[in-house]
């Protein structure tokens, strides 16, 4: 079922018309003309930000910019602050930590580190190179995602294109998605398009459901790989061609149609648990040489791939016979990349260094195909 995302900001959106520019000189509060050595930027200015800038009220501006260079940062004090945006121009190359965040209309471009502490409003397109999180963040733009994005919910209502990492508690697509590389989620729920191309990898931690119970017109193109921990339901449209994977650890229902030329694999039956729509003949069930949640705490083989010693203590082999390695990427629950490397070879070994205690994805890719597994590392 499709839901609302209701996104509310106190503050007001004031007009300039002749914009005049005001940059930091000293660390201080926006409204004391001593950050500014002289007068208080007001909005419609162009502010230039090279120091740390602490709102102590909620500002709002149509016109002018904001720019927050690597050496300056935006914070709010003790109390939450807002920041509004309905015209003009926002870029951040350095840090900014706001309680609420909107951006309705104008430009918006984010190199450094965008801390939402309630939540982020887009309407507008924003290329992220930076990190971004956002306790609630709401796309009606269209979101380019080449870094990092994290939160707990995260609601597309627009166009999401995810080149790197993101990784949300809870997410609802409701538009359109496209993922080329990490994507995890707690919950998951598809009533859009979502492409998971040939090198996507998405983690369901719980459970994943795609459909649009009202409309019935949710796809989901399945091209790269997908493990779903706990039970997953099709309602609508699931589609994929060969080398694209899913991996079901509990349930698995099928209640729409299945279609194109992918691997699915359920834990308890290979098939799906239930299925009163159909399946097209050319699905294939656990044939992908995936690992399908076999116990995490083990030594791992598929097909010609040995990843060992599992739980990992000290260090990590991964052997690949008969043909080479191109990179190994080891991902957290949280779909970030904590380790990426180019391999050229049939075997690494890949010491532990800092990383931390858990279960992590390691997903080990070919020029013909990826393979993913769990590890645990104690």
């Amino acid at each position: 079922m499709k839901k609302l995302f209701t996104f509310s900001i106190a503050v007001f959106i004031v007009s300039s018309i002749a914009a005049q520019t005001a940059t930091s000189v000293a660390n201080g509060n926006w409204f004391s003309p001593t950050t500014w050595g002289g007068t208080v930027p007001t909005p419609g200015y162009n502010v230039i930000i090279n120091h740390q800038v602490t709102l102590t009220s909620n500002y709002g501006y149509s016109s002018g910019s904001i720019t927050i260079n690597s050496s300056g940062s935006l914070i709010q004090d003790s109390s939450p602050r807002a920041l509004a945006q309905n015209g003009g121009s926002f870029s951040n190359a350095g840090t900014v930590t706001l309680s609420k965040m909107a951006f309705f209309s104008g430009t918006i471009s984010n190199s450094g580190t965008l801390n939402s502490v309630d939540s982020l409003y887009l309407a507008i397109n924003l290329n992220n190179t930076g990190t971004v999180y956002s306790s609630n963040l709401y796309n009606s733009g269209t979101l380019t995602n080449n870094n990092s994005i994290n939160g707990i919910n995260f609601f597309n209502d627009g166009t999401l294109h995810n080149n790197f990492d993101i990784g949300f508690t809870n997410h609802f697509n409701n538009s359109i998605s496209y993922n080329d590389h990490n994507l995890s989620f707690n919950d998951y729920t598809n009533a859009g398009i979502f492409y998971n191309n040939i090198n996507g990898f998405l983690s369901i931690s719980n459970d994943c459901t795609n459909g649009d119970t009202i409309n019935h017109d949710a796809h989901w193109y399945n091209n790269g790989h997908t493990d779903i921990w706990n039970n997953f339901t099709n309602i609508d449209t699931l589609d994929g061609n060969i080398g694209g994977t899913i991996c079901v650890g509990f349930n698995s229902a099928n209640f729409g149609a299945v279609l194109g030329t992918f691997d699915f694999c359920s834990h308890y039956s290979g098939t799906f648990d239930i299925n009163s729509g159909t399946i097209s003949n050319g699905i294939t069930f656990c044939t992908g040489g995936e690992v399908c949640w076999s116990n995490v705490n083990e030594n791992q083989n598929i097909s010609n791939l040995n990843i060992f010693p599992n739980p990992v203590k000290e260090s990590l082999t991964i052997n690949l016979s008969n043909t080479k390695i191109k990179t190994v990427e080891i991902i957290d629950i949280l779909g970030k990349t904590i380790y990426l490397q180019n391999v050229n070879s049939n075997e690494i070994n890949i010491s532990r260094n800092n990383i931390p205690s858990g279960i992590y994805f390691v997903k080990v890719n070919t020029t013909e195909k990826s393979y993913s597994a769990k590890v645990v590392f104690e």
